[in-house]
């Protein structure tokens, strides 16, 4: 069963929760036309995301390019969805920053 996924958004950015996938990555994208164009960093608080696949990284780099003059904090990082992020190196985007954090996040068991 796929957990919920919801976008909050937060005044900087915005909050993703849940499961990311293919099913709802144009959401994720809308998201990111949304508060890119505001001006300053973007800060996506990934800590309530418990899963994403690679749309969500396809989106995240397709972001990240359309606004080569605008950061995107990826805050919030970890488990499942830190070794994606890892393992297709997009942190060395370099308008893309992405912070490991744990702090508030509910352990996978919960």
């Amino acid at each position: 069963m796929m957990a919920n996924f919801e976008i909050t958004p937060d005044g900087h950015g915005f909050i993703v929760s849940g499961e990311l996938d293919l099913g709802n990555a144009r959401e994720f994208a809308a998201a990111f036309r949304e508060a890119l164009p505001v001006g300053g960093p973007c800060t996506v608080d990934m800590r309530p995301l418990k899963f994403m696949d690679s749309s969500g990284i396809q989106t995240i780099v397709a972001a990240a390019k359309l606004a080569p003059d605008a950061c995107i904090v990826l805050h919030g990082v970890h488990d499942e969805v830190q070794k994606v992020v890892e393992v297709t190196g997009i942190e060395t985007m370099p308008n893309l920053h992405v912070i490991p954090c744990t702090v508030g996040v509910q352990p996978a068991d919960a």
